[in-house]
């Protein structure tokens, strides 16, 4: 049930442009990240750079972009030469990473929700503790393991989220919506919490934390606050920061 985004590349980058992206996703993703001036970052599971452009453009003074994807990362490189911003961008799989430096902050937006085992989650932790520094940290936004809502409470947002259970390794299907209401789909996995946090461990980034996702604070009339409630209350997603 692997995700070939290879077919989906240019519909899933239309999908960043979402509005629960912006007040939910990524207000939460940089809050996290923190400040990035003169920071190094290693942006894994990169897409088509949408996060990866802004890390740049907030000040990272190097950053590298890595994805599965060859079709992805051909969105990336084109742009950067729109736009250059001296990123570079490499297709590779993560578990197989080894670029032979390391990074202030590494950073992911839905990186670990694709292992189906601790032995896969495992594998994506060892790459990441071998290209971060000492005293670097780790900060992702991720499926959250405690989702437990019917799928359709999420549609007004423009998808849904629908597990097939909640046994580890289980299927989620995120299925993204449209304007003319045609659709694709996402496939992550289940794993608890308690999985992420031994994966880490194993590989000494012991200090395991999760951050509830946030709503912008540039929302400010209660009609706006309304239509985000059901998001922030069942947290379909959510943050995890680790480091040494």
């Amino acid at each position: 049930m692997k995700t070939d985004y290879n077919q989906i590349s240019i519909e899933y980058q239309l999908s960043k442009l979402q509005p629960w992206r912006k007040h939910v996703e990524a207000y939460t993703f940089f809050n996290l990240l923190g400040h990035l001036t003169n920071q190094s970052v290693l942006d894994l599971a990169c897409g088509e750079g949408f996060y990866t452009r802004q890390l740049k453009l907030r000040g990272a003074s190097k950053v590298v972009g890595i994805d599965i994807s060859e079709k992805m990362i051909a969105l990336a490189e084109k742009a950067e030469q729109r736009n250059p911003l001296g990123i570079d961008y490499h297709v590779q799989d993560v578990v197989d990473l080894d670029l032979k430096q390391t990074f202030d902050l590494i950073s992911a937006a839905y990186l670990l929700n694709y292992a189906k085992n601790l032995e896969e989650l495992v594998a994506f932790a060892k790459s990441i503790s071998r290209h971060l520094k000492p005293g670097g940290r780790f900060v992702t936004i991720n499926s959250n393991p405690d989702f437990h809502a019917p799928a359709e409470v999420l549609r007004k947002y423009g998808f849904t989220r629908q597990n097939e259970s909640w046994s580890e390794g289980s299927p989620i299907i995120y299925r993204f919506f449209q304007e003319d209401d045609s659709h694709f789909d996402i496939v992550n996995y289940h794993l608890e919490k308690s999985t992420h946090k031994l994966a880490f461990e194993t590989v000494g980034l012991t200090k395991v934390n999760w951050h509830p996702v946030q709503l912008t604070p540039e929302l400010k009339k209660d009609t706006d606050k309304a239509f985000w409630k059901t998001m922030i209350q069942t947290q379909p997603i959510i943050g995890l920061s680790c480091s040494w």
